[in-house]
């Protein structure tokens, strides 16, 4: 009996000191780990937004092949989850709760059993290429907070997700010098700045049939427009296109005349386009072979998942009049990424 007793009390000095070091131990951990990629912003954040690559970079599928993802219906930006069941490493789940193109991504991680926690993605232009950021933040209940005292649960995460940010760099800088070495429907895209500009000129929706009567009347109204109230060009005629709809063979699409400054041209009409990041093709040949600028475009924004607005730009470089060689006109085609 007298054994029993201090057993028990031995039971309750521990317990005691347990409970009095819960009042001591950290409450939360919160820590991230950063790396820097040599891929674009964009890149980078297509792929971390997208729950089907993980298993291609994660640290714990490379250290536990029992585990096994299932996808949900959406994979892709808020409101994607995934799933995972493994022998060695529990089950648990996977969501994204928010997502801010090319900046950040926001995931909560459920464990069967053990809680949840919130983890996620901050993305910024770095030297030598993107900045990520992987963070991590979890609650630790009282008194179970006290096991924080007997093992180095920040080192283990640090451990866990230094590797998953090398193998990230692997899998997006593979990816990036297998786009950067290829071309897309014969043209290369690149990204490059479109500056803010003015453009003055003639706005309408018309049938692909008329698109060029419609530029060969809108572009010459424009330019004498522009001469004629004195503003300043800030380069070559454009062809800008708001819309394009096959279904019906009819594109809302603008003649005009880049300017310097905002100006008020009577009988025609202002743009405006804001100073952004654009995807671009410089094509060379005659105006009947555009279409695979654009083709490029789309194949490139498909392989990537970049994101773009309207209006998607062409501007036309090299006069005809000028040059009677169709394979030395240049034009410049722009599609303003999404921001």
């Amino acid at each position: 009996m007298r054994a029993l007793k201090i057993i028990l009390f031995v039971i309750l000095g521990l317990v005691g000191v347990f409970l009095a070091l819960g009042l001591i131990a950290p409450k939360e951990v919160s820590t991230s780990r950063s790396i820097v990629i040599d891929a674009p912003p964009e890149l980078v954040f297509n792929t971390v937004n997208d729950l089907s690559t993980w298993d291609s970079w994660s640290p714990w599928k490379e250290a536990d092949p029992t585990i096994e993802s299932t996808m949900g219906e959406i994979t892709v930006g808020k409101g994607a989850t995934s799933s995972w069941v493994s022998e060695n490493s529990g089950n648990g789940k996977m969501s994204i709760t928010d997502s801010t193109p090319n900046e950040s991504v926001d995931v909560v991680v459920e464990f069967e059993g053990m809680g949840q926690a919130d983890s996620g993605w901050k993305i910024k232009p770095a030297e030598g290429g993107t900045e990520a950021t992987w963070q991590f933040r979890t609650d630790f209940p009282y008194p179970w907070n006290a096991m924080m005292l007997f093992q180095n649960f920040e080192a283990n995460i640090h451990k866990d997700y230094d590797r998953g940010l090398e193998l990230l760099k692997g899998v997006v800088e593979e990816k990036a010098r297998s786009m950067a070495g290829g071309k897309y429907h014969g043209q290369e895209v690149k990204t490059a700045a479109m500056p803010y500009r003015y453009f003055v000129g003639i706005r309408e929706t018309v049938g692909m049939d008329k698109m060029q009567e419609f530029y060969a009347n809108s572009l010459g109204k424009a330019f004498q427009g522009v001469q004629k109230s004195g503003a300043e060009m800030a380069g070559a005629p454009c062809g800008l296109y708001f819309t394009w709809d096959e279904a019906n063979s009819k594109t809302d699409m603008a003649g005009a005349i880049p300017v310097k400054k905002n100006a008020e041209v009577e009988g025609l009409s202002t743009f405006e386009v804001p100073s952004t990041q654009a995807l671009l093709v410089e094509y060379y040949g005659n105006y009947e072979g555009l279409g695979d600028a654009h083709m490029a475009i789309d194949e490139y924004m498909n392989a990537t998942g970049v994101k773009t607005v309207p209006p998607a730009i062409e501007e036309y470089i090299t006069d005809p009049q000028k040059e009677p060689d169709t394979s030395k006109w240049l034009t410049k085609v722009y599609y303003p990424l999404e921001q």
